[in-house]
């Protein structure tokens, strides 16, 4: 539940102050230094003995133990409301209405020139030990989801984030997390040490906020920012999360799975396939043709992203941002991903195969557990499900290639739009025989 005392009004004029006052906060210009004072201030105000920490506002009560962190600074010609005012808000907002006892709360500046704040407070920091930092950054509208939830996760401390009830973990940003760390907020000094730590950044209808680093993000969402105060809320009620042994576990309905159950399924699709090891050469030829296949429809993939679909807002920021060329693949997508969709079913249901259903799957999980047990995972479950049907060892191909997450992951730089049908190769060959011997 949102802090009752929680004053979204309040919170929405710190952002105005922010945003309409001081406009881009740029590191080491006046506006920066007057958001800092400005901080210094309001956090005097509301009951708190702040201090500076090589140049950054932090401000602790009790025992400190959990800091919550969000950079004053904005880049140049950007006024940056999400980026990051609403976070800030947020945290003057917590400081004037948290029930919580032990909480820190940091303003790092120069966030945009390369985390400078957080590095130096992480390398400076003389309060009490860290169990938990959570970093803050395009809070929009949407869930408060976790981002950069690392290998040192595991089941207790994700049993810990279920039970806030606090942010969305989706399973993508979760195997992300473990197998490709963005590091880009300023959860991540603190993270590089060894202290539990992620970024909150909220998911709305359009996934991305498209006015990311530009001279038009220069309003605040109201609910992101309630949503957003409830879920820190929560945890530093909760207290600490407990520590444990890392694995691999993630959150699916709420609830959190534990690494154990993913290794477990992981070695059951491994013996499913194992009756294959005897005819490995048809097993071979049958991965050869479906490979021939997965090109095909790969190239007609690549294709639809090129044929002139008009530019989006998202596309247009994350070819200034991110250097991607701006084609069209924004709106190309969902056309792109259902182009590549048809022409392999319908290769798929014309040429005979001889191998075993669930030997290519099994293969396919035993490379990608060597990248991460949550790569391998959708993999062992297509080598369990082909044997109840063919279909289900498309499981890879539903988890990876699909338009939304191909569109967020390419919007933040992760996957640039010509790696999808590459990303198609490494899916859909796990379907493995059709009309093969079990």
């Amino acid at each position: 539940m949102i802090p009752l005392a929680f004053d979204t009004d309040r919170a929405l004029a710190d952002v105005h102050w922010l945003v309409e006052e001081l406009g881009p906060r740029v590191h080491n210009t006046g506006a920066e230094v007057e958001a800092v004072d400005g901080i210094m201030k309001r956090l005097r105000d509301a009951g708190w003995e702040p201090k500076r920490l090589q140049g950054s506002p932090v401000a602790c009560r009790g025992s400190g133990g959990m800091l919550f962190l969000a950079h004053i600074d904005s880049v140049p010609g950007s006024p940056g409301a999400v980026d990051n005012a609403a976070g800030v808000a947020i945290l003057l907002e917590l400081a004037r209405s948290s029930e919580a006892s032990d909480v820190c709360l940091g303003f790092p500046i120069g966030e945009e020139y390369g985390l400078i704040g957080s590095r130096a407070m992480a390398k400076h920091w003389t309060d009490a030990p860290l169990d938990l930092v959570v970093s803050l950054d395009l809070i929009a509208s949407g869930t408060p989801t976790a981002v950069d939830l690392n290998a040192d996760w595991g089941f207790p401390e994700m049993e810990w984030l279920s039970t806030t009830n606090a942010v969305d973990v989706p399973y993508l940003y979760r195997l992300a997390g473990r197998a490709f760390p963005q590091w880009r907020s300023d959860h991540a000094p603190f993270a590089r040490s060894g202290v539990l730590a992620f970024q909150i950044k909220t998911r709305g209808d359009d996934l991305v906020f498209p006015r990311y680093h530009q001279h038009s993000d220069t309003s605040a969402d109201a609910e992101g920012m309630q949503a957003t105060a409830s879920a820190l809320e929560a945890m530093a009620k909760n207290g600490p999360p407990p520590r444990g042994e890392a694995d691999p576990a993630f959150l699916a309905f709420g609830a959190a799975v534990p690494g154990s159950l993913v290794w477990g399924t992981w070695i059951l699709g491994l013996l499913s396939g194992l009756p294959g090891l005897p005819r490995a050469g048809e097993c071979l030829r049958d991965l050869v043709r479906l490979s021939v296949m997965t090109t095909a429809a790969a190239i007609v993939m690549w294709a639809f992203l090129f044929i002139g679909f008009p530019s989006s807002e998202a596309e247009l920021t994350a070819h200034q941002i991110m250097g991607h060329p701006a084609t069209g693949w924004w709106h190309a997508a969902p056309w792109a991903v259902a182009a590549g969709w048809l022409v392999w079913l319908a290769m798929w249901r014309a040429l005979p195969s001889q191998g075993h259903p669930a030997f290519v799957a099994a293969a396919f999980s035993v490379g990608a557990v060597f990248i991460d047990p949550l790569v391998a995972l959708p993999f062992s479950l297509a080598a369990l499900g082909v044997r109840i049907h063919p279909l289900l060892g498309l499981m890879p191909a539903l988890l990876f290639v699909r338009p939304d997450p191909l569109r967020e992951f390419a919007f933040y730089g992760l996957l640039e739009p010509w790696t999808w049908p590459l990303l198609l190769l490494l899916t859909w060959p796990a379907l493995g025989a059709i009309r093969g011997r079990s």
